[in-house]
């Protein structure tokens, strides 16, 4: 992002104490504009984006201005990197430019143990708001994580949640009936018995005493999203408008 500024059109004829102050009130402006594009982002995500939480709400970023030849430069980003999770500038992505929704961990992990694709659908939907603590314990409790509990890296403590969530496949009554798989028959007389004898739609359920509580829902294709933010225009106006309107100030300060 490029900012061509001229003070002489903004405040007249430049002397020559004013071309001295320049420099410095320029990496003052250009510091507020960055400043405000990334406090500004706070109340507009709210507006945008469904169900926002704080590391998205500060997602914005910048690296503070410094001179390289005759420009001063700086950048404003979306936070690309996060140490648990995912980083906003992967699952706002698809917002920011259309698109398929973002693979999150969740059904990047589903996907690589086979309860997507293939013959399986392509998208795990969460009913309602989940916590991300369910998220981990509906992995664990289906054995999705079976892998990792094998590597010896998790103790026996962290797979306490194992069957108590159940993973049922799309078509599973014919599946079963075939006797394409015996697998695919126990399995549907597993869920039967958890489930007052009937075979919900695909996805994965939580186990209660008396039926199963479904949790996701299993989708064929993967979710598209329009195009809701463009986050290049509304780094560039603010950005613009701010250095603008605090380079004018602090030259005539």
């Amino acid at each position: 992002m490029e900012i061509t500024f001229d003070p002489e059109q903004a405040i007249g004829k430049l002397n020559e104490l004013t071309k001295v102050q320049l420099p410095r009130a320029s990496y003052m402006a250009l510091s507020k504009a960055l400043f405000q594009a990334r406090e500004d982002f706070k109340q507009t995500s709210q507006s945008i984006f469904s169900q926002t939480v704080p590391f998205t709400r500060n997602a914005v970023l910048y690296d503070r201005p410094k001179q390289v030849g005759n420009e001063l430069q700086a950048r404003v980003y979306l936070r690309d990197s996060a140490t648990k999770g995912n980083a906003p500038a992967d699952y706002l992505r698809p917002q920011i430019t259309g698109g398929p929704v973002f693979p999150t961990r969740f059904q990047r992990r589903l996907r690589a143990r086979g309860f997507l694709g293939g013959s399986q659908g392509n998208y795990m939907r969460p009913v309602g708001k989940l916590s991300k603590g369910e998220y981990t314990r509906a992995l664990w409790g289906i054995s999705a994580m079976e892998d990792l509990r094998l590597s010896g890296k998790y103790g026996k403590s962290n797979y306490r949640t194992a069957g108590s969530y159940v993973f049922v496949p799309s078509n599973l009554h014919q599946l079963a009936v075939s006797g394409i798989s015996s697998e695919l028959k126990q399995r549907a007389a597993l869920v039967r018995g958890l489930n007052n004898g009937k075979i919900p739609a695909a996805g994965i359920y939580k186990v209660n005493r008396t039926s199963l509580a479904q949790r996701f829902v299993m989708l064929d294709d993967v979710p598209k999203v329009k195009r809701k933010f463009d986050f290049q225009a509304y780094a560039e106006d603010t950005v613009e408008s701010v250095f603008s309107r605090e380079l004018v100030k602090n030259i005539l300060l």
